[in-house]
């Protein structure tokens, strides 16, 4: 097994998914796969995903936790406002004031303190969403030609509004199979390559290929 790391310019992604919606559907399921310099690669989308998903969640938790430093900070200019002009006339106020304050400040400390271990969390959960590493599947040497088939096309409208999806436009793309046929006999199925012919033309053409 021959696994490599990569930079997203030195590959070709040939199968990714088409909506953010199919992230949830079991074509998140199937193998990833890219063309890179040497040959045909298997990435691990699971893990990508996941450090996605991961890094989504701690964007949540830096917002939630900003909104708390924010009430916090709101607690403590109330309290002071409201009651420290009584303050010095009746010392005993001094002891919700003080209470106030500390409620508002906490909040305002420890919503900072979590949002740097999240920073910390999400630049470690960040650096497995861009890690692209794969397992050589067939290397160009043994591949003698390339087919495409099971050409159709799908719907890959992904809007940010449901309206939109709804009354918009239909908005479809090109998809199809490779199978991959090499020198010794195996037959090697990409599914779900959009844009098939062009982009197999496009890598034999980046990665100078000459097989038919």
């Amino acid at each position: 097994m021959t696994m490599r790391k990569f930079s997203y310019n030195e590959i070709v992604t040939l199968n990714p998914l088409q909506t953010g919606y199919q992230m949830m559907s079991s074509r998140a399921l199937i193998p990833l796969y890219a063309a890179a310099n040497d040959g045909i690669y298997r990435v691990n989308r699971a893990k990508r995903v996941g450090g996605f998903v991961a890094v989504s969640g701690v964007t949540i938790g830096i917002i939630v936790l900003a909104f708390i430093a924010v009430v916090g900070i709101y607690i403590v200019f109330l309290t002071l406002s409201l009651s420290l002009p009584t303050s010095f006339s009746y010392p005993i106020d001094w002891i919700p004031t003080l209470i106030g304050t500390l409620i508002g400040a906490g909040l305002v400390a420890g919503s900072v303190f979590g949002i740097i271990k999240l920073v910390k969390i999400g630049k470690r959960f960040g650096k497995i969403a861009n890690e692209l590493e794969g397992e050589l599947v067939v290397s160009w040497s043994l591949v003698k030609t390339i087919v495409v088939t099971n050409v159709r096309q799908e719907y890959v409208a992904d809007r940010t509004s449901l309206l939109l999806n709804i009354i918009g436009p239909p908005i479809y793309k090109e998809i199809g199979d490779w199978h991959v046929l090499t020198i010794d006999g195996r037959d090697i199925t990409i599914p779900n390559v959009d844009d098939p012919h062009n982009k197999l033309n496009y890598v034999k053409n980046r990665f100078n290929l000459n097989f038919s």
